[in-house]
């Protein structure tokens, strides 16, 4: 059987443009508080004009859990997107497997990485990195998946074939299909969703008090260094680029309403999503339609910006150096790993994010 279950429709466009992202998947007047050396370099620049590529780095490689050992009660009966009622008794060997790695980063997060026994292709964070991949190119191996002997399998219909996951239930393994989390602000019911499914719902519930601090914190100082003044702010666009393979996509928010997760990024990150602003659709890349978007800012994933042979060979795609991002070189990249996992590490993403954006110190930034 190859059809997703009709409940998980309304899910599907949102998360093939996640994997199709992450896999292949001016004047003082104008900022907020931050520090007088933040305010300063704004006027005198503004960051529409800043120069050369930057790319955005963690503080941290890995997850810190909120716990250490954490103690189940078992049995747990949790139903899932698919309206499956799945009977949770076992979570000593657990498999985390979905697009974008945010699944395993929760996992991880609530101190249950011991226990984790595998990994997909985007679950890359130290504590993980080194565990076996259960995953051809983009696409699950059964073969691989049952010689771990897993316990539990915690997925979403990002990965698949979808056959795969339905052969490790019907083998008897417990899998449980989520609800992604399509916006920032879905991270802390993600975050309960698993929480409740491992036994652990009060670790939950304090995982996402955790969370929204460290959110909110974050967003706060972002506020403090971005522009105010709408013709301040820095206009961006995500491109997503596989060279060897030919593969060059722009995304953003889509004018019909429909938000991405490139275009969630780039209004948390205080810019201007230019995809969402102009009558234009998340897409196949052209020269026309770039050059028409009129980016100051262009953002990658790391990977992706080397398969084009850098900034030097991304200028020689048709179209970009005609924009001003190319004609500054102002490209900011990011880990294939980070960018796009929605989870505990979404405060540090928007981060990194931030301050190479903003060329800034996010942790000198006062807020009241």
């Amino acid at each position: 059987m190859n059809t997703t279950p009709v409940r998980a429709h309304r899910r599907v466009r949102r998360a093939a443009v996640a994997v199709a992202i992450a896999l292949s998947l001016a004047g003082c007047a104008a900022f907020g508080g931050g520090s007088p050396q933040v305010a300063d370099r704004a006027a005198a620049e503004g960051p529409r004009n800043f120069e050369g590529p930057d790319t955005a780095l963690l503080r941290s490689t890995d997850i810190e859990p909120i716990a250490e050992n954490p103690k189940p009660e078992l049995p747990v009966s949790f139903t899932g997107l698919d309206d499956v009622t799945v009977e949770v008794t076992d979570t000593s060997r657990i498999l985390a497997l979905d697009g974008t790695g945010s699944i395993a980063s929760v996992v991880f997060g609530l101190g249950f990485g011991p226990n984790v026994v595998g990994r997909d292709l985007t679950t890359g964070f130290d504590s993980a990195k080194d565990l076996p991949l259960v995953m051809d190119t983009h696409t699950l191996n059964a073969e691989s998946i049952l010689e771990l002997n897993p316990t539990l399998i915690l997925t979403d219909y990002s990965v698949g074939p979808y056959d795969v996951q339905l052969q490790m239930r019907n083998a008897g393994i417990p899998v449980i299909f989520f609800d992604p989390a399509d916006d920032i602000d879905d991270i802390p019911r993600l975050i309960g969703d698993i929480a409740s499914a491992l036994g652990v719902p009060e670790l939950g519930e304090e995982y996402v008090i955790d969370f929204r601090e460290r959110l909110d914190e974050t967003l706060a100082r972002i506020d403090a260094v971005a522009p105010r003044a709408e013709e301040d702010r820095v206009r961006m666009v995500f491109l997503y680029m596989r060279g060897r393979a030919g593969v060059y996509y722009m995304y953003g928010n889509d004018p019909d309403g429909t938000r991405g997760i490139a275009g969630v990024l780039i209004e948390e990150l205080g810019g201007v999503d230019v995809a969402g602003e102009e009558d234009w659709v998340s897409g196949s890349l052209t020269a026309e339609g770039l050059m028409k978007l009129e980016p100051d800012l262009i953002l990658m994933l790391t990977l992706g910006l080397e398969s084009v042979g850098g900034v030097d060979g991304l200028l020689e795609i048709p179209g970009v150096a005609q924009t001003p991002a190319g004609e500054r070189r102002r490209v900011v990249d990011m880990s294939d790993y980070e960018m796009f996992t929605w989870g505990p590490r979404t405060p540090e993403v928007l981060e990194a994010l931030a301050e190479a954006i903003y060329q800034v110190d996010l942790s000198e930034v006062e807020v009241s």
